[in-house]
């Protein structure tokens, strides 16, 4: 990643000034900090700063801090680059500052970092730490620019951070993340995942799980959940039918409930966290994409049995959940989506997730070329399928990109119902 995000850097032009500046700001104070200021903006200087920043640079200078530069890599897939190896490279020489100050600045920095160590004591906080600061990966680029920038401040933020991550250890009872920040932090926002304290705390529960930082929402709400709290649980939901759930060796009779009505049943992350697992009428769930199908199959089944759910396009950290109760129970899931990119590679991901008890259901050439629309993918979509990884897609991947058309879910109702009523 090192090399790639150097080559990047180094193709924009726009980026040169910038760059000479944080590079000479780190020979004067010796860490990444201070501020950068631009004169005469180029147009190439421009675009890198709307880019990095996400606002219209129209005046002829600017001015941000360098904390602020490298922190908007980290919504890119540069996120967690050492920038001293990153200056360190660009530059093609190792970078230097005054010996005596050098050595100040280690010093100082050790003994503040062993100080926060030994508060934890011994504690997965303790252990996070240590393994961050000696490795150099995980949070250690965020600590280096939060130290430089206000070590009281990274002091507070680890504090609580490391607070939060032994109550996650300690305690396996879920509870929703506000009521969880609130009650180490006395801010129900202090662990939003916009917020430093947020991003730490993801860093310290990846460190524990020996998992790869979540780079997007859906990663970043499962790991959370993994560790006991559940984030926006209200629009993070998943719609069942047919199923039953169970507390220990009891039926939940509300889950019951709707199964014996034939009635689906919008079910939270907050349910899922209530119920120890779950079963499916002959231990088979069928998974339908689009909520119209879904719909019109369970109209079809009336108060017949069958249980399906519906994943409502990407899917949900509650859907997955869902269906990882499905699948350890020892079910069976047949997934069926729409015929283009974004469908197939929910299908590709959904795969590699669950492999053989997964079936890919109607995902052939041969229900494609039957349903093919005459609505046209761009040459943009079409490339996505280029990461399809699955075989079983692979071919129906090439037929679309061959083709350039779209097909859609809707047309396979019938075969849908046939297949269920059959198995």
């Amino acid at each position: 990643m090192l090399h790639e995000f150097v080559v990047y850097l180094k193709a924009n032009p726009g980026y040169d000034r910038i760059m000479k500046q944080i590079r000479e700001k780190y020979q004067s104070l010796g860490h990444l900090g201070g501020t950068i200021r631009l004169d005469k903006i180029t147009s190439d200087e421009r675009e890198v700063l709307r880019s990095l920043f996400k606002k219209n640079y129209l005046q002829k200078s600017a001015a941000f801090s360098v904390e602020k530069f490298i922190r908007a890599f980290e919504e890119t897939k540069y996120q967690g680059a050492d920038f001293e190896e990153v200056l360190t490279c660009y530059f093609g020489e190792k970078l230097s500052w005054k010996k005596d100050l050098r050595s100040q600045y280690a010093d100082e920095k050790s003994r503040y970092f062993s100080e926060i160590i030994a508060v934890f004591n011994d504690s997965p906080a303790a252990l996070w730490l240590e393994t961050v600061l000696a490795n150099k990966n995980n949070a250690y680029a965020l600590l280096n620019l939060k130290y430089n920038e206000d070590p009281e401040h990274l002091k507070r933020l680890l504090t609580q951070v490391g607070n939060g991550l032994n109550r996650c250890v300690a305690e396996s009872k879920k509870v929703r993340l506000a009521l969880f920040a609130s009650q180490i932090t006395k801010d129900p926002h202090a662990f939003d995942m916009n917020r430093d304290s947020g991003r730490l705390l993801l860093y310290a529960l990846a460190s524990y799980y020996q998992l790869d930082y979540p780079k997007n929402a859906q990663a970043q709400m499962e790991l959370l959940y993994r560790a006991g709290l559940i984030y926006d649980e209200v629009s993070n939901y998943t719609i069942g039918r047919g199923i039953r759930a169970f507390v220990g060796d009891k039926i939940h009779l509300g889950w019951a409930g709707f199964a014996e009505a034939g009635e689906p049943l919008h079910i939270s992350l907050w349910n899922i966290s209530k119920i120890d697992r779950v079963s499916c009428f002959k231990k088979r769930i069928f998974v339908f994409e689009n909520p119209t199908v879904f719909s019109e199959i369970a109209g079809i089944l009336e108060d017949r049995p069958g249980s399906l759910i519906c994943s409502t396009g990407n899917v949900k950290v509650a859907t997955l959940l869902l269906l990882d109760k499905i699948v350890q129970g020892g079910g069976e899931i047949y997934y069926s989506g729409d015929f283009d990119p974004e469908g197939l590679l929910i299908a590709d991901k959904l795969k590699k997730r669950y492999g053989s008890k997964l079936i890919l259901w109607h995902f052939t050439p041969e229900a494609y070329q039957k349903i093919q629309s005459k609505k046209m993918i761009s040459a943009a979509r079409l490339k996505k399928l280029d990461s399809i990884e699955s075989p079983e897609l692979k071919k129906l991947a090439e037929v679309i990109k061959k083709s350039g058309y779209s097909g859609y879910q809707e047309m396979l109702v019938d075969q849908y119902r046939n297949d269920i009523e059959i198995l």
